[in-house]
């Protein structure tokens, strides 16, 4: 069996990622709230776990990458650097400066003329005009680290800026380092990124184990306890926007994607998995979800050092497995790629992705300053609103795809060898 050059499943799991970041969001800048014990369950146990729908993004990403540059070097004994950036160019430029224009002008100019309208707290309707320069040079994930948090419609570009940044330096490495030595550069980017996440944690745990800042009946000095605040904030926005820490991610897809290409075994061992060895990881997956925020408590914290350094690699390890089973299992007990109309709108995820806060803004701002919004929240209502939102946001995807990604991804066949993996 033969590495594979299509991945049938790629656009349902696309789609699903982005429809769990599109739940943290629309249940996220306090545009609802519902006290019932059924909702909070809901909210905090599976929609604010959303994010990993992100981390979901980044493994997929690392392993078609490397695919493709693995492919292209086995095809051509050469990588075309310069041909691999015009087709990323093409195909993220466009839209991510489309979002900066709107982020930066359209909607802070509709807010001059209806100031009332802005269904987002000020602490999500910062536009940081003084940092545009992070915006402009794909470094919105550093911005958001160093600096405080913008608009949610412009910080959603965090991640295309770690996109962006791992496809400059990505082919420079499959080019230039020996295939035998390639592995170990992977093995060593995951044992980095968990070692920058340990750091950033490990004086957070000794402040706390220290100061026994756990136990309530303890007194602790103010500023022991302004610290530990102060540097909580920053040790989580580094793990979860870092270039550092992303790494991990991708580089389980990349590991993924070089055991598949170069071994036959690996190959033979997700085509002969059986289903209950298939089952155990989804089981894995749920399990982690639901305990995800009791990990993040108080009471983890005498080693959360250690919870954060190795939870992202244990969920990108289970991403990564998911995507080998789907694609070369003969057992899956499910292929997603039969959810045709899923796998349709996968293909517009990175649109999707850009464009759903836009959405989710216009349609709140909408029942604002139309005076649709209850004073009360309303669950019907709110129901309402996620449907428009979720229709809108699929609706502008297709039309962005046809008038505005689709003209320049026609312009990235010129810059493709004949064989090369189209993604």
């Amino acid at each position: 069996m033969k590495p594979l050059r299509h991945f049938d499943q790629l656009d349902t799991l696309r789609f699903i990622a982005f429809f769990s970041v599109f739940c943290l969001h629309i249940t996220s800048f306090g545009l609802y709230y519902n006290g019932s014990a059924w909702y909070q369950w809901i909210e905090k146990s599976l929609a604010l776990n959303g994010d990993l729908g992100v981390n979901f993004f980044f493994t997929l990403s690392g392993f078609l990458i490397t695919n493709i540059l693995l492919q292209e070097r086995e095809d051509t004994n050469k990588i075309s650097i310069k041909s691999f950036y015009a087709r990323r160019f093409l195909r993220i430029w466009p839209m991510y400066f489309v979002i900066i224009i709107i982020g930066f002008i359209v909607l802070p100019g509709i807010l001059h003329f209806l100031p009332n309208g802005n269904p987002f707290s000020p602490e999500f309707s910062y536009i940081p005009y003084d940092r545009l320069k992070y915006y402009l040079t794909f470094l919105v994930n550093f911005d958001i680290t160093w600096n405080s948090y913008p608009t949610p419609i412009l910080a959603v570009l965090w991640s295309i800026s770690v996109e962006e940044q791992f496809y400059i330096f990505w082919p420079l490495i499959i080019s230039f380092v020996p295939r035998k030595y390639l592995i170990y550069s992977l093995f060593a980017v995951l044992v980095g990124a968990a070692l920058f996440r340990f750091m950033q944690w490990n004086q957070i745990a000794y402040l706390f184990n220290t100061y026994n800042l756990g136990n309530p009946d303890v007194p602790h000095p103010n500023e022991i306890v302004s610290e530990f605040y102060q540097m909580r904030r920053g040790a989580t926005a580094a793990t979860r926007f870092h270039t550092f820490s992303i790494l991990s991610d991708i580089a389980m897809g990349a590991l993924l994607a070089y055991g598949l290409f170069y071994s036959q075994k690996i190959r033979d061992y997700f085509k002969n998995l059986p289903r209950k060895s298939i089952v155990l990881p989804y089981i894995a997956a749920i399990v982690l979800v639901v305990i995800r925020e009791k990990t993040y408590s108080l009471q983890f914290y005498p080693i959360i050092q250690w919870v954060h350094a190795i939870e992202p690699a244990l969920f990108s390890f289970i991403f990564a497995f998911i995507i080998g089973e789907q694609h070369y299992s003969d057992e899956s007990f499910f292929k997603f790629g039969r959810l045709k109309l899923l796998s349709a709108w996968g293909k517009l995820s990175y649109g999707l992705y850009l464009w759903h806060l836009v959405v989710i803004w216009l349609v709140f701002f909408i029942f604002k300053i139309m005076n649709l919004q209850p004073e009360v929240d309303n669950p019907w209502v709110f129901l309402l609103q996620i449907l428009l939102c979720f229709f809108g946001t699929v609706g502008l995807s297709a039309l962005s795809y046809r008038f505005i990604e689709g003209p320049f991804l026609k312009l990235r066949d010129k810059f493709r060898s004949k064989r090369n993996l189209s993604v």
